[in-house]
């Protein structure tokens, strides 16, 4: 369990400044796994892979693999942002206490916490749903403190909250394929309405739906089996 797991979801190569964020997780003490392109499927076999994932941005590949790998496997995830202190005491709290399902770092501030309001808005829901999100993501951002970082944490796999943090996922992803195989991602990180060579994105994934939208609320549902003690990583320099 006491493995690092990191993505990288395109074929693009890897920019310095990544690298040497991957070199930095030596730091955690821990077996850092790089999965790619060419070894994803030693983990996931391609018949269990949602078909919407090809279709996907590359950022929104990655925020699918860390919810399969959190659920089927368990163990930690980080962005490839530098990490400069050891996860061996994060491990071994979340392996001696049985209340304990995930570790983390505590949310910076108020604007890490998931858009869930932007997501409503751009799927054009309808407007009693979008006042009741926008209530609920007013409420989520004066809690964040309670809340866990989206970009290094560890799980315990197929615990009640990464159960349901994959059936929702799927669940989203199961009502977007239509629109994925009209209009999927053509940049790594496009976002819908965005300008690429003169025109407006019809990509139809808002940026956090996949991944903040879901794990946010979740982690305040299940508060009480999180702990926040995990050092974020480094937030500067990175690309």
């Amino acid at each position: 369990m006491r493995k690092v797991y990191v993505f990288w979801t395109g074929d693009n190569a890897m920019s310095e400044a990544r690298r040497s964020s991957l070199d930095s997780m030596a730091t955690t003490g821990c077996e850092v796994v790089l999965v790619d392109r060419h070894n994803l499927h030693d983990f996931v076999p391609a018949h269990r892979i949602h078909p919407a994932y090809p279709f996907l941005n590359l950022a929104h590949r990655a925020d699918y693999l860390r919810c399969y790998f959190m659920k089927h496997f368990g163990g930690g995830y980080a962005d490839l942002k530098p990490i400069s202190h050891s996860w061996t005491e994060a491990f071994d709290l979340l392996e001696s206490d049985p209340n304990l399902w995930g570790i983390g770092y505590r949310e910076v501030n108020r604007n890490g916490v998931a858009n869930i309001y932007a997501s409503s808005r751009q799927l054009n829901e309808n407007p009693l749903r979008r006042l009741s999100t926008y209530i609920r993501w007013r409420a989520m951002r004066r809690r964040y403190k309670d809340l866990i970082g989206l970009c290094a944490f560890a799980f315990k796999p197929d615990t009640p909250f990464v159960n349901e943090w994959w059936d929702e996922l799927n669940q989203r992803l199961d009502r977007l394929l239509p629109a994925l195989r009209q209009t999927p991602a053509r940049h790594p990180r496009e976002r819908p309405g965005e300008i690429y060579a003169g025109e407006a994105s019809r990509y139809p994934v808002p940026w956090t739906y996949v991944l903040g939208d879901i794990f946010h609320p979740l982690i305040l549902k299940y508060r009480h089996h999180m702990n926040s003690s995990l050092p974020p990583p480094g937030f500067k320099n990175y690309l």
